[in-house]
């Protein structure tokens, strides 16, 4: 049968039926050849059962059968289907496709534990360097328990708790450690071996990277369609990939793993969902009522169906791979999409080591919040940061003098200005260095303040992904302009130029905050329109090509076609097929690996856009 044949408009028979909605679904498992090829089989073949009873017969495939009910009764209940009905379902609900038959891959292709169902969310977040994290103080709190291991006291038999301590010290709530009150879910015996295994190493799991994995999950829970239950998956290969990082775009993907490296991964996760929390529901617990006895501890995550590799050839359990998660209503109302304490946190806090850079994803966890914090209360981005302030959060160890406190401060800055996350740093005043090792030196330095730069990257990001309130959202080209500015390099000017135009763009309109600026931007293109009568000819005809002239692709090269074409990046990027973000990159020259599918896209769209432009 030639599926292109059948018509669109026409109600679908069941056999047609079946066809239809294999070839519009195979799309989306193309990298899956072995639930293709299985699933073909399905579709093409009729039994007995099915001539007789035109309905899936019970030996049919049970991935294939809840794809088939998933868009038959889900969607289209009691109503007569077309193929452009299939087509247009596939289309709009593609990821809650993959998310309701997931569970049914786990068990029928217990093969294919390598794929993860967060691939393309992991490659976007990865190109965008963010994501997305609650800046709630209640969850700031719990995610900083699960770091400090050393926080858990054993009270009563056998039991591990700790207490909850907000950012203004006072006492908060409770968590506890119940490693044998981790999962409900029926696993088979040598399933459960293994995830017994990851629990018996649940207390000495908990660490930075533990809190890695918490930011993680929960954004994936933000981000990611849910089945019915309201779980996702989560693979260890997600976090794997996050924390390794690539040279190129030929071996993005392709991951250095040990089963050692999964079951770190697993076993911390398994240390989450061993983790049991009563909070005080907003309210200060005195120190006289420090001993009441909590009775509404809630689980933070509960586990689904876990994928479990096999060995080939003994056929024994090796490792899990992957798992369904999902957060409790302990943790549901702090992480919630629409909530306004959703923030970005950069992707770097992955890669930095969990053993000898704990400063450094303590102390970018702690600005990322705090200029998120700052936007949603209309304060400069660039207000300083107090040394003391900066140094209880790095929460360097007592070992360290003085001296070597502050070198580990500025080192990280350093860093992160290095890996782009932030865009510099400096002293609000002169420090005189000589005085550093002095009798007392550091009581003084300790008061000095820190101003911290954010990235253009960042302050796009919040922008375009996290609507800002009407009266501090910009016109979509004011940030473009901005960055067509040369900057200058005196730390001061750079610092009052940008307090001024971002603090005045939170609270002001953006005609009047950019006044300025777009007067600025005006007399710059004035200039260079003048420039380009004094050029050659062949200067001037630059993209008025013949069949044999070559463009080759450069930043310049887009930045001066957008201009000439008068369009925003966000335009431009639309058009293109790519990220605002990613376009911006490009043109600064930010990008920290190359990827050959955008560049040849860019290629494409400054290809097809020098037919029409004639200077």
């Amino acid at each position: 049968m030639n599926y292109s044949e059948i018509e669109d408009q026409l109600i679908l028979p069941y056999q047609l039926l079946k066809i239809t909605i294999f070839e519009e679904t195979k799309h989306l498992f193309e990298e899956r050849q072995n639930i293709v090829e299985k699933w073909c089989k399905e579709a093409y073949q009729m039994s007995e059962d099915e001539v007789r009873n035109q309905y899936p017969p019970n030996g049919m495939s049970p991935s294939f059968k809840a794809l088939y009910f998933f868009l038959t009764e889900g969607l289209y209940f009691q109503k007569n289907i077309t193929k452009y009905m299939i087509r247009e379902a596939v289309e709009r609900y593609s990821e809650s496709i993959i998310a309701n038959i997931s569970s049914f891959l786990y068990n029928e292709f217990p093969e294919d534990v390598n794929h993860s169902l967060n691939e393309k969310t992991i490659d976007q977040t990865m190109e965008q360097d963010y994501l997305y994290t609650s800046m709630d103080n209640d969850y700031h709190m719990i995610r900083k328990i699960v770091a400090k291991k050393e926080e858990f006291k054993e009270r009563g038999e056998g039991q591990l708790a700790a207490d909850l301590i907000d950012n203004k010290g006072n006492f908060r709530g409770m968590a506890e450690l119940r490693p044998t009150q981790t999962t409900d879910i029926a696993l088979q015996e040598d399933q459960e071996d293994l995830w017994m295994k990851l629990v018996d190493s649940a207390y000495n799991a908990l660490d930075e990277w533990t809190a890695d994995l918490f930011d993680l999950i929960t954004y994936l829970w933000l981000v990611s369609p849910k089945n019915k239950e309201g779980y996702i998956e989560f693979h260890s290969n997600d976090a794997l990939r996050l924390r390794q990082i690539q040279d190129s775009e030929e071996n993005a993907k392709e991951l250095v793993i040990r089963e050692r490296d999964r079951f770190n991964i697993m076993k911390r996760v398994a240390a989450l969902s061993s983790m049991w929390v009563s909070l005080s529901e907003g309210k200060v617990v005195t120190q006289k009522d420090k001993q009441y006895d909590f009775q509404d501890f809630k689980r933070m995550f509960d586990i689904g169906a876990i994928r479990v590799a096999y060995d080939k050839n003994s056929g024994e359990a090796q490792g899990i791979y992957a798992l369904q998660i999902k957060p409790t209503a302990l943790l549901t109302p702090l992480i919630n999409a629409s909530s306004q304490m959703i923030g970005l946190l950069h992707i770097k806090v992955f890669q930095y080591s969990h053993q000898t850079q704990k400063e450094h994803k303590r102390l970018l966890r702690y600005i990322d919040r705090q200029w998120k914090m700052r936007i949603r209360l209309k304060s400069k981005l660039t207000k300083p940061f107090k040394i003391s302030t900066l140094l209880k959060e790095m929460d360097i160890p007592i070992r360290y003098n003085w001296s070597e406190k502050k070198d580990k401060l500025e080192n990280v800055l350093d860093d992160f200005k290095t890996d782009l996350i932030i865009k510099d740093w400096g002293y609000t005043e002169y420090f005189d260095e000589s005085l550093v090792g002095k009798k007392g030196w550091y009581k003084n330095w300790i008061n000095y303040s820190i101003i911290i730069y954010p990235t253009d990257n960042l302050i796009e990001g919040y922008k375009e992904n996290l609507e800002l309130s009407p009266q501090a959202i910009l016109d979509q080209t004011i940030f473009e302009k901005k960055s067509m500015i040369p900057e200058n390099t005196l730390l001061k000017t750079e610092e009052e130029k940008f307090s001024n135009s971002l603090d005045s763009a939170m609270r002001e309109s953006a005609a009047a905050v950019d006044a300025e600026i777009i007067e600025q931007i005006s007399n710059k293109r004035i200039l260079e329109k003048n420039e380009q009568t004094k050029t050659s000819k062949f200067e001037q005809q630059a993209f008025d090509l013949d069949e044999n002239e070559e463009i080759i692709l450069t930043p310049e090269l887009m930045q001066e076609m957008i201009t000439d074409l008068k369009v925003s990046i966000r335009k431009a990027a639309e058009e293109i097929g790519i990220s605002h973000t990613t376009l911006s990159r490009y043109i600064r020259k930010e990008n920290k690996r190359q990827n050959k599918n955008n560049d040849k896209k860019m290629l494409n769209w400054l290809k097809d856009k020098a037919k029409f432009i004639k200077f």
